[in-house]
């Protein structure tokens, strides 16, 4: 027995040396396994395919010679390692006991060295552990230290003398990646052959809303925290994308989006998941890190669709002169489930004709498109319930941090076909931005227990206008500012001066529903308007590409009193909003 253990040693000292020459010479890699092979005769010459093999099928080669000459031994039930171990073999308590098993559960010891080994540039053979990868030592911060200096796991992970056998050899487990991580619009860790990436966002909205006069029933001046999200995206090869967000509103936490992307191309790609529905540019084109006003407008807040589960084809087409997407959704608004087995066909295109324009330059990033939603709903309760001038949709009663026009009967729900439609137009020119946009519903409403739908029609529309004093230029809104200068906190200490980035902001937004959202017994006309419009004026001044700070002024004003609280109703209200945000 102690002789085949010596003969094993002597076949991985070999290897090992083999193995630890391939890696610093890649480029005569095919001509040493060549004459290896010629050394255990061998005849075949190598031919220039194998002279061109990857750095992977040269690293699975070699385990399978392992493997040839671990396999010509007899079965061994349980060998001592040679004494005496070096400290890094005796880091792992199992490493100095050779265990011969069933296939793909063995493990090669390697012999030790003085010297501490390196990963080859594609870890292919070996593992990087979670603390490499997110740095453990100071490594994965910036490499402010050398590989010799990391953790005991050793400088890439765990210890190189042990690698899979026959799991390896047979593909039963997935490649390993050399990956690295960088801070840039977000912390991601990218494999170095792109085909993996991990990325993480965070944002966080604190903010301040005051309404004035105080004592004016439900709307309380106070500080919130409207969203806290976390962000998991990525890439499982660059065809496959995932998508994860984690929400803390003013409710509770949940999942927001988590959807898989398959992509086949630019022009073709499926999404399937919790995700936002196509329908309304303001919703769809522009996420809520991204927004001008601190919140979106009536129609949008109250009426989009919102996230949904199902599935949907997107893409780019005519060298990206025209998005699409349509796919097929539950229906209800902010649900993750539907009520009934019908779905809502839902679509939305945007053009830009003039992007490769010569002759009309200032019309470069000029869109148009539209959007559609076609359904049928059976839904209780309704979405929304509320209908209000400052706040997403919601089931719940947040009554005491957006005014409130219109609030439904308990006993309503959505009954009955539902067709809405949209239309937008939205230019960007250097430091201005225009954004128009006309949405429309028909919505059958219903009661419990009954069996009647009533259509109700809603429609509604915003413009909104923003510019950049300090001269920074969009072609979109999505993660969108980067300041010419970003803001320099030494002018406290008496370094020059540098604003950031500062843009001024105003938007005119409508809501009108039929009055049969009286008549049909869906809502009470003594407590609740069926039409409001709201004004916003503000400024957004961003300190660097990160941080950024919304200051608003939003009128309300609503077709009649509306309740404030039993015994109090307001025709208008005011809002002062200042909101603080990190996104990154």
């Amino acid at each position: 027995m102690e002789e085949a253990y010596l003969r094993m040693e002597q076949s991985n000292q070999k290897i090992r040396s083999e193995y630890e020459t391939l890696r610093q010479k890649f480029d005569g890699l095919t001509e040493r396994l060549r004459k290896e092979k010629e050394s255990t005769k061998d005849p075949k010459p190598a031919s220039a395919s194998t002279r061109a093999v990857s750095r992977s099928e040269v690293e699975s080669r070699i385990v399978r010679e392992v493997l040839e000459a671990e396999t010509a031994l007899e079965p061994l039930e349980e060998v001592e390692a040679q004494p005496p171990m070096s400290p890094r073999q005796s880091r792992s308590g199992a490493e100095g006991v050779v265990r011969r098993g069933q296939p793909g559960t063995e493990l090669v010891p390697l012999p030790d060295d003085s010297q501490p080994l390196s990963p080859p540039p594609s870890a292919g053979a070996t593992t990087r552990s979670r603390m490499d990868r997110i740095g453990a030592g100071a490594e994965g911060t910036g490499g402010r230290t050398s590989p010799d200096q990391q953790p005991a796991i050793g400088a890439r992970g765990t210890d190189r003398r042990m690698l899979p056998q026959a799991a390896t050899a047979a593909g039963d487990t997935a490649q390993k990646h050399a990956a690295g991580v960088r801070f840039g619009e977000g912390l991601e860790f990218n494999s170095d052959d792109g085909e993996f990436s991990l990325q993480f966002h965070n944002l966080t909205q604190v903010e301040y809303r005051g309404f004035p006069p105080p004592n004016q029933g439900y709307l309380q001046s106070q500080f919130y925290i409207p969203r806290q999200r976390w962000y998991f995206s990525g890439d499982l090869t660059k065809n496959i994308g995932f998508y994860t967000d984690i929400n803390r509103g003013y409710n509770s936490l949940d999942i927001l989006d988590a959807f898989l992307t398959l992509r086949f191309s630019d022009r073709l790609r499926l999404r399937m998941g919790r995700m936002k529905t196509p329908y309304l540019y303001e919703y769809f084109s522009i996420a809520e890190g991204d927004l001008i006003a601190p919140e979106r407008s009536l129609f949008a807040g109250n009426l989009s669709l919102n996230r949904q589960i199902g599935a949907m084809l997107l893409g780019d087409l005519f060298d990206n002169r025209m998005t699409y997407a349509v796919g097929a959704f539950n229906g209800p608004r902010r649900s993750f489930q539907g009520f009934n087995s019908a779905k809502d066909l839902i679509g939305y295109f945007n053009t830009r004709p003039f992007l490769n324009s010569d002759e009309l330059k200032a019309f470069k990033y000029l869109n148009l498109g539209g959007s559609f939603d076609v359904g049928y709903e059976d839904n209780y309760p309704p979405q929304p319930i509320f209908f209000q001038t400052a706040n997403d949709q919601t089931t719940n009663n947040t009554q005491s941090l957006s005014p409130t026009f219109l609030a439904l009967n308990k006993n309503a729900i959505e009954l009955g076909p539902r067709m809405q439609w949209a239309a937008h137009a939205v230019w960007f020119y250097k430091s201005f931005f225009l954004m128009a946009e006309y949405g429309g519903v028909r919505q059958g409403y219903g009661t419990i227990n009954g069996s009647s739908s009533t259509p109700v029609n809603f429609d509604g529309y915003m413009i909104h206008a923003s510019y950049f004093l300090t001269g920074e230029e969009l072609t979109r809104r999505v993660n969108v500012v980067k300041p010419r200068r970003d803001f320099n906190f030494d002018v406290f200490k008496g370094g020059a001066f540098s604003p950031g980035a500062i843009e001024l902001q105003a938007r005119w937004s409508t809501l009108d529903i039929g009055n049969n959202i009286f008549t049909a017994g869906f809502a009470d006309p003594n407590l609740w308007s069926n039409h409001a419009s709201i004004v916003d004026v503000g400024a957004n001044w961003y300190l660097n590409f990160y941080t950024r700070v919304f200051l608003d002024w939003q009128h309300a004003i609503f077709g009649g009193p509306v309740a404030m609280a039993p015994g109090k109703y307001a025709s208008a209200t005011d809002l002062f909003w200042l909101r603080f945000q990190v996104f990154f």
